[in-house]
């Protein structure tokens, strides 16, 4: 599998570099024009954004009852926010798979790799719902559909915390967990083993999760940093290429349209916050 990584990351690099070589020799020409101060400035929030994503991986982990070094969460998130930057259309499936692998060499189970990973996705696309918000009040119509994704996902852990507070809601959940495990495997082949006693172990995982008010309050915190820092980062690296006058609507809505872009993926198990 990391071999078929390296590979498709040399591929997809190589291509995309072909593809774009004029603009690039362009920005090259123009490197000297740019104002370093907001190019550092552009660097220390993405820097930060990274950071606020690693660190809601751990409380996730932490709340399955795995240890991981935040070091160890920050390196693996890095390298696969780059299989997913760089790899065309499949980048996010694979960053999935490589952050997974990660995970499990770190020290988590595989339920509690997988959950993360799930929960991860399901916590960055709420915070995501400000930035569309903010995206949608400026004036984008465009965020519309991200609002609304954001809205049925939060609908959906809602739903998934009522139905853990009963028997027959667990009943439920274990069925359609198994029905969706089942239908990936006919798919995709993954994951291994039967449906039943993976999604046993699933749910068990869930139920072991210790997710507080505090614990809660800190993804929703780093969630929130993850998304903004990296609009800021956007915004810095447009006033640092000498461009003034757009306004902050504009910005979101390149923004936005670059994160519905970059978080399209055509294989299953696409993780988090990218």
């Amino acid at each position: 599998m990391r071999a078929a990584a390296i590979i498709a990351i040399c591929v997809g690099t190589t291509a995309a570099v072909y593809s774009q070589q004029s603009a690039i020799g362009e920005g090259l020409r123009n490197v000297r024009d740019l104002d370093w101060v907001w190019v550092a400035a552009a660097s220390l929030v993405e820097v930060l954004s990274m950071l606020a994503l690693a660190l809601l991986y751990r409380a996730l982990l932490q709340a399955s009852q795995a240890r991981l070094t935040v070091t160890w969460i920050l390196a693996s998130s890095y390298t696969a926010n780059a299989i997913s930057t760089t790899v065309p259309v499949i980048g996010p499936g694979i960053a999935s798979r490589q952050a997974y692998r990660q995970f499990r060499e770190g020290g988590a189970d595989p339920a509690a790799a997988s959950l993360t990973l799930t929960l991860a996705g399901i916590a960055s696309t709420v915070t995501l719902a400000t930035v569309v918000t903010a995206a949608v009040l400026s004036g984008n119509p465009a965020a519309a559909t991200g609002g609304l994704l954001a809205a049925a996902m939060l609908t959906a852990a809602v739903t998934i915390a009522v139905q853990l507070r009963s028997q027959k809601g667990r009943e439920r959940l274990l069925r359609l967990i198994a029905f969706s495990l089942h239908c990936s495997q006919r798919i995709t082949h993954r994951p291994k083993g039967q449906a039943q006693t993976l999604a046993q172990a699933i749910l068990a995982s869930i139920q072991r999760l210790q997710l507080g008010a505090s614990a809660l309050a800190r993804l929703l915190l780093w969630g929130l940093v993850n998304w903004w820092a990296d609009v800021a980062c956007l915004a810095f690296a447009i006033r640092a290429a000498g461009i003034t006058g757009l306004s902050a609507g504009k910005i979101l809505l390149v923004w936005t349209a670059g994160a519905g872009a970059a978080s399209l993926s055509l294989t299953p198990r696409q993780a988090s916050a990218r």
